[in-house]
């Protein structure tokens, strides 16, 4: 092939693809227009979540001829999904953390840019103003990949009359925003402290930026994009619609951390078919207590996919287990080896059922 044909041929294919992507803009809108639809029929109704999308999803996946990677997929699909939830669903969120940061990016994700979210102090907070009606969902951290379960949520979980509904895992992302996205450029940094020791080595490389602390990954932001000598570090969800550039990508120095984020509403959700139930219970002080719990799971078939153990607030040396089990509550097997530990057990209560694909 020549190398007019070849400049030929790629030029007639990004046409193509140029059409693709009309196409696929008239098919999203008719997609928006469906979920405005179904918002004006269930105007008034408590709010769902959309348990079957994710499902779905995974079908669309098994159709597919692997072209794009069953992760892409998901991807693609997710902010799809997002983009429609808030426009078939007015939702308020209770989220624990600050305005731009990992817990608002995780409700985004989830609802939608156009979700209204109440940043929280606190876990116990977040599931207050759900419990009060203040909010429709609470989303919290609930899991992370150094630490295991977040006590907090747990704790605040079992004060609390509500359950978690679906779990979603994040892979935590900051990057350094400037209005002109040039390092050079860079003689101050606007940051959050939290922010700041997650990525001490990375803002080290920067050499004599001073680093300056602000209240909220927002704030930076905003501040950043008043100052064309200063940057931010924060969240894309920090910087939207303001006028940034990223000047470094991924400035975390533990790339591989993982986050699965809970949401948590007041009705527990369906069955899906494939679902977890997480479950927390302490013990009596006796020889082989944990042993006899765990046989109940055992003599009724039930599949345990995860067990850990905290300290308890207030109670000397007892623990806080934390159990995710393969099923939903409502399920059979569950309901008779749920019934058999609550006879073994101090304190039992479940958390929630939820896809098992978060």
């Amino acid at each position: 092939m020549s190398e007019r044909e070849h400049k030929r041929e790629v030029e007639k294919l990004r046409q193509e693809i140029a059409q693709l992507d009309e196409q696929l803009t008239a098919v999203l809108e008719k997609r928006a227009r469906a979920a405005k639809s179904i918002g004006e029929l269930v105007k008034g109704d408590s709010p769902a979540l959309p348990l079957r999308d994710r499902a779905f999803i995974e079908t669309l996946i098994a159709k597919s001829k692997g072209d794009l990677t069953p992760e892409a997929m998901r991807a693609i699909f997710r902010e799809i999904q997002a983009a429609c939830v808030g426009l078939e669903l007015t939702v308020r969120v209770a989220v624990l953390g600050l305005e731009g940061g990992a817990g608002h990016a995780a409700a985004r994700e989830q609802f939608g840019a156009s979700v209204a979210c109440i940043m929280t102090a606190s876990a116990d907070e977040a599931l207050d103003a759900v419990a009060r009606h203040r909010a429709d969902f609470a989303v919290l951290p609930y899991e992370t990949s150094t630490d295991g379960p977040v006590q907090a949520t747990l704790l605040a979980l079992t004060a609390h009359d509500l359950r978690v509904g679906m779990v979603r895992e994040v892979v935590p992302t900051l990057h350094l925003f400037s209005r002109s996205g040039k390092l050079t450029d860079i003689t101050k940094v606007y940051v959050i402290a939290a922010d700041r020791a997650l990525s001490a080595k990375s803002l080290a490389d920067l050499g004599q930026a001073t680093m300056l602390d602000v209240k909220s990954p927002r704030l930076a932001c905003e501040m950043a994009a008043e100052d064309p000598t200063a940057a931010a570090l924060a969240s894309d969800v920090a910087a939207a619609g303001l006028a940034l550039e990223i000047a470094r990508h991924s400035m975390l120095d533990d790339s591989h951390g993982r986050v699965r984020y809970a949401v948590i509403g007041s009705r527990p959700s369906p069955p899906t078919g494939e679902d977890c139930t997480a479950v927390t219970f302490s013990l009596h002080d006796a020889p082989g207590a944990l042993l006899d719990v765990l046989r109940q799971f055992a003599e009724h078939g039930v599949n345990l996919s995860r067990i850990q153990s905290r300290p308890a607030q207030g109670d000397g040396w007892a623990y806080l287990f934390f159990l995710e089990v393969i099923g939903h509550a409502t399920d059979r097997q569950l309901v008779s080896a749920f019934e058999g530990v609550k006879r073994l057990t101090k304190v039992f209560k479940v958390l929630g059922s939820y896809p098992a694909r978060g």
